[in-house]
Formats: structure tokens, sequence, C-alpha cells
């Protein structure tokens, strides 16, 4: 993946985080299934944990704690993470 094709990847990450709203997130499995949407219909999951890892470094999305299954992560997106989407349409 180039670097264009990676900063797609990670707007498209951001974008299905931003369709699910809910305290409960997103795994990797569950983001990587609406990848499709966004023009990644079958997204590696390597990439996909490194681009989770990526924004959540940045401050954009952030893992939700979960006392049952912590092995089984999962992400949602910030405040940070919906303001930079919306500065970009």
């Amino acid at each position: 993946m180039n670097h264009e094709q990676r900063e797609l990847f990670r707007l498209a990450l951001l974008g299905v985080l931003r369709l699910n709203p809910t305290r409960f997130g997103l795994s990797l499995c569950g983001a990587a299934h609406w990848m499709g949407l966004f023009g990644f219909p079958s997204p590696d999951s390597h990439e996909m944990a490194q681009a989770l890892d990526y924004l959540e470094r940045k401050g954009l999305i952030e893992q939700v704690l979960k006392t049952l299954s912590p092995e089984n992560r999962a992400w949602r997106i910030t405040i940070d993470g919906l303001a930079y989407l919306d500065q970009r349409n």
C-alpha cells in the first residue's frame, strides 16, 4: 500500500467507526466487514490492526475497555476523530 492508499484506508476506517456511534465500538473483524462501503472490500487484518493503532495514537479513535473479554479489542471514534472528518467535508 502506498502513502496515498494508506491515507484513504485510514479515512475509510474513521468513516466506518463514525457509522457506529455506540459506546461498544467495533472489533477489528467488525470494522473490516464494513470497509467495503469505502472501497476496501477485503482488508488485510495486519493492515487493519496497524491503522487502528495509528489512529488511536493520534487520538482520533479510542479503545473500548471490556471487562469480560479484553482480548477481543474494540474501538470507537473520538470527538477529535469526528471533528477531523467534519473538517475534510
